[in-house]
């Protein structure tokens, strides 16, 4: 376990926490093509996840500790004969029926088969497409796959890590090929979302206190993301014998990058939105309906949602003793009001929003076809 480059506690922490942002970055998305989610569909998203990185784990991970930790003979050697496996069995069948039935061989061709199935009822049920696709698809995958194991995920190591299998590539495609043909059972039907036409052509809709929080969930993901994607690289630097990174670009620079990228520049450019309240489309205005001036918009996410993350991301914990420590216990007291407020205020705008003078207005009203048309208020979402 020490050989590995986290420890497994640690690897489990991350899995998960990828898979929540990983879902709810998809979710995002979602919403700003449809306006709207469903229960379906947010199922089908989080098992599309779950299984994406379930298959990344199973193919890359373990990383190794070191660029050069494989680089000895004999150690993930590349097998370039299609349909090797046959050998293998006749091998393993000579030996009796029931050594054929408990051999690795079998087992490792009937896993790669099952491993790619569910990606070709995913393609199928929750991309629409067909077999043809499918499979395509299917291969593709398993090509990139292979090709990463065998060029040492291209390049980052010195050395693969992984073995590359011609019989892999056959397998995974085939899986993905039978995977495809059982999707149109009427057992995965429920796999497939509502057919709904684009956000764009439904009518502006009241900005409820739900659809701001679902809003800051959303930013919340794609600030994750980007501070995930950064300790992820800095931390693959370090392993392959690349210069250490000081601590405060980790502690202090990477943070402020990822809250400058989901919150400040989102709302410097016209709509005065976040990322998440992009996608949720929502439009920050001053009290009276007017455009918000970017002081506006900028302070009010300051003192929401963006500035409660950044303040945690630079200080870490309650127990903070640098230069802001003495701010951790008034900024604390600040989001419980805060989201007291939310909780309490009927029109949904919150605490940051009063103290600004801003409001909140769907996107959708500035449209050329809905300009002047009645705001709605939020219904079921199906």
């Amino acid at each position: 376990m020490t050989s590995l480059l986290w420890p497994g506690a640690i690897a489990i922490l991350i899995a998960w926490l990828a898979l929540m942002v990983g879902g709810i970055f998809l979710l995002a998305i979602q919403y700003r093509r449809h306006g709207r989610l469903s229960w379906r569909r947010t199922i089908t998203t989080m098992s599309a996840v779950l299984y994406g990185f379930g298959l990344f784990s199973y193919t890359m991970l373990p990383l190794p500790e070191s660029s050069n930790a494989f680089c000895r003979p004999g150690v993930a050697v590349p097998q370039f004969t299609p349909l090797h496996f046959i050998a293998d069995f006749q091998e393993a069948y000579a030996l009796g029926a029931r050594s054929f039935l408990t051999s690795f061989t079998l087992w490792q061709v009937l896993f790669n088969i099952i491993l790619f199935m569910p990606l070709g009822v995913l393609v199928v049920r929750w991309m629409r497409g067909n077999i043809l696709s499918a499979t395509l698809l299917g291969g593709a995958v398993s090509l990139l796959i292979e090709l990463s194991q065998l060029t040492g995920l291209w390049g980052i190591y010195e050395c693969p890590y992984r073995v590359a299998d011609a019989d892999d590539l056959l397998m995974n495609t085939f899986g993905a090929f039978l995977g495809a043909i059982v999707a149109y059972l009427p057992i995965f039907a429920w796999l497939t979302g509502p057919v709904e036409a684009r956000a764009e052509q439904a009518p502006p809709r009241v900005v409820t206190r739900s659809r701001r929080i679902m809003a800051d969930v959303f930013d919340l993901a794609f600030f994750s993301a980007a501070v995930l994607a950064a300790g992820f690289a800095i931390q693959l630097v370090a392993t392959l014998g690349g210069p250490a990174t000081p601590g405060y670009v980790i502690d202090d620079l990477v943070p402020i990058a990822a809250i400058t990228l989901t919150y400040v520049l989102p709302t410097a450019s016209a709509g005065r939105a976040s990322l998440g309240q992009r996608c949720a489309w929502i439009q920050v205005v001053a009290a009276d309906g007017a455009p918000a001036p970017f002081w506006r918009a900028g302070l009010r996410a300051l003192l929401g949602f963006g500035g409660l993350s950044l303040f945690y991301q630079l200080t870490g914990d309650a127990e903070a003793t640098g230069p802001l420590g003495f701010l951790v216990f008034p900024v604390l007291l600040f989001g419980v009001i805060s989201a007291v407020a939310l909780v309490l205020d009927r029109s949904g705008r919150g605490l940051a929003a009063r103290i600004t003078g801003t409001s909140f207005i769907d996107r959708r009203a500035n449209l050329p076809q809905w300009v002047g048309a009645p705001v709605q208020r939020d219904g079921a979402h199906h």
